[in-house]
């Protein structure tokens, strides 16, 4: 991949091309994600919108250097901080940010300070839930036989990365993390995506979205689905992506 140098060290990014006179769809992963765990979507989307994509690992991720999340506001800071650097360095301007899981509360907070075309939120975290809790605490109890595997497949040290996230995570300093206040200032259109079945999230998420975004919001609880609806089925979720951004980019989707 190519690599983004940063003063917190380098990035690793994929861009895939589209019209330049369209808006920029930025892909911002989840918690223990990174560039080359978002599956098929981000190409789908680019191929059907015709917008150009950016996907990159966060500082600690893949192959960007750092340590990962380090503090309760590292949501902020990656948010208020890193991501606008990103951006000017690759000079885009009001883009679509496209997050899930952690990247997706990453996308609300930047939508609530910085101007965005659109904002789609895929199983969002604007609070904490007990559920997520629990969620995390069941994914460390199988993590040496199951999640570790898939992990090492794209990180250096899964190990760490699990470590440093979860312990934010679970600690209380995190506990009382909640960016309802923040909602009412994003003006944006914005689609949140939640599966019912997530073990990480309910439709609490969706509704603190709902009740506090001041511009449009699109929402959609799927049945059945999990906290990786773009990964059960990339090529439905890109169809409902691209619906929804189809006003934004002027084509016909």
């Amino acid at each position: 991949m190519p690599i983004l140098d940063h003063p917190a060290g380098p990035v690793e990014y994929v861009r895939h091309d589209g019209d330049p006179d369209l808006p920029t769809m930025v892909f911002l992963h989840e918690g223990l994600g990174s560039a080359g765990q978002w599956g098929a979507l981000p190409l789908l989307l680019a191929r059907a919108t015709g917008a150009p994509a950016l996907v990159y690992s966060r500082h600690g991720y893949g192959g960007s250097a750092g340590s990962g999340p380090d503090g309760p506001d590292y949501l902020h800071r990656e948010a208020f901080d890193t991501l606008p650097q990103i951006l000017d360095a690759l000079s885009i301007a009001r883009p679509i940010l496209i997050g899930h899981s952690d990247g997706a509360s990453i996308a609300a907070i930047h939508a609530s300070a910085h101007p965005v075309t659109s904002a789609v939120l895929i199983a969002p975290h604007i609070v904490v839930e007990q559920t997520t809790l629990d969620g995390i605490a069941h994914t460390a109890s199988v993590f040496a036989e199951t999640v570790r595997p898939s992990l090492g497949m794209f990180h250096d040290d899964p190990d760490e990365l699990f470590r440093r996230w979860s312990g934010v995570w679970c600690s209380p300093e995190f506990a009382s993390f909640d960016v309802t206040g923040l909602l009412p200032h994003i003006t944006a259109p914005v689609l949140v995506v939640q599966g019912e079945a997530d073990q990480y999230g309910t439709d609490v998420q969706i509704s603190a979205v709902t009740d506090h975004v001041v511009g449009d919001v699109t929402a959609h609880l799927l049945p059945g689905t999990g906290h990786h609806p773009h990964l059960d089925d990339a090529e439905a979720i890109a169809a409902l992506v691209g619906e929804f951004l189809q006003p934004f980019l002027s084509l016909s989707v």
